[in-house]
């Protein structure tokens, strides 16, 4: 299938943190007619020049007949409906409605790796990695690794530090090796996967801008801050345990949390890929962690020394 056309995509998501970044790259290009997917009762708005396309995602028949005409499709939903595996039904639509490739909401983790099925949020992600690999004479597919979104992570505090307060949190003293990607970036990787299939087609991408420790990234904030940050320290073994108590008791965020982290920062493989990153195959430049950090510093409006 590497001949497969890619004029109509359509992506799924495209008001999140990931598709408010791939949805500008796919519409700066102008091989593709973009439509975004859209919930019947969503309030988001989308540039003009993006062909809207409103769905009940419960209504498997509506679905089918949304995505019928479209080549690629591709998710970048998040949070309750990556939770709750919107992809799935997504899949089985695209099969029945004659999609030919599809990239799935699975950013972040090598899925690859052993370790990934070792937290039950990837379950979903894992069972329809199998659905599409068994189905691939019919639908191809790529998967995408991006490790940790590191610029979002910063922002918000995800990955452990608070920028505003000069703290971190340090997991397992911070000595892990973590890939992580700049969100924009991932916008870029979608183009670039679907300008070239006969690299990427029924395979898994890896990418990353940079890979480091959060001995790194402190450092660097350190340099760029001026000012000694006040560490805590915490195990991801027992943030592990942790997110599994939280999960078991339908405390779902922070269990969610507590997994990711836990195994991002544990050291066993699923989120550090630097020998597989296909960056330079894909004409991709990277981002050197000290400007991610110098970036970080100057949004949330620190004095850059």
């Amino acid at each position: 299938m590497s001949d497969v056309k890619c004029r109509n995509v359509l992506l799924v998501g495209a008001s999140g943190n990931a598709g408010k970044n791939i949805l500008p790259a796919l519409l700066a290009d102008t091989n593709f007619k973009v439509s975004v997917l859209s919930r019947a009762d969503s309030s988001a708005t989308f540039p003009a020049n993006a062909n809207i396309i409103h769905v009940n995602y419960s209504d498997k028949p509506a679905l089918v007949k949304a995505l019928t005409g479209q080549d690629v499709v591709v998710s970048a939903v998040g949070g309750e409906a990556l939770l709750n595996n919107l992809d799935k039904s997504i899949i089985e639509a695209c099969l029945q409605a004659g999609v030919k490739w599809f990239i799935p909401a699975e950013y972040g983790f090598d899925f690859n790796h052993d370790s990934a099925s070792s937290i039950p949020i990837n379950n979903g992600r894992l069972e329809n990695i199998k659905i599409l690999e068994e189905n691939q004479s019919n639908i191809a597919h790529t998967f995408v690794s991006t490790g940790a979104f590191l610029d979002w992570g910063l922002d918000t505090g995800f990955l452990g530090f608070d920028i505003a307060n000069r703290r971190v949190t340090l997991y397992d003293q911070g000595k892990n090796l973590v890939s992580g990607t700049i969100l924009k970036n991932l916008g870029k990787t979608i183009v670039a996967i679907l300008h070239q299939p006969q690299l990427t087609l029924n395979k898994r991408i890896y990418i990353a801008d940079a890979t480091f420790t959060q001995q790194d990234i402190l450092a660097l904030f350190e340099k760029y801050t001026n000012v000694k940050w006040a560490v805590k320290h915490a195990t991801t073994e027992e943030t592990l345990k942790n997110a599994e108590e939280a999960w078991t008791n339908g405390n779902v965020l922070d269990g969610y949390i507590g997994f990711i982290l836990g195994l991002a920062y544990s050291g066993k493989g699923a989120c550090d890929f630097e020998d597989k990153i296909n960056n330079q195959d894909l004409g991709l430049e990277r981002v050197s962690l000290e400007q991610a950090i110098k970036e970080a510093v100057q949004r949330n409006k620190i004095n850059v020394h």
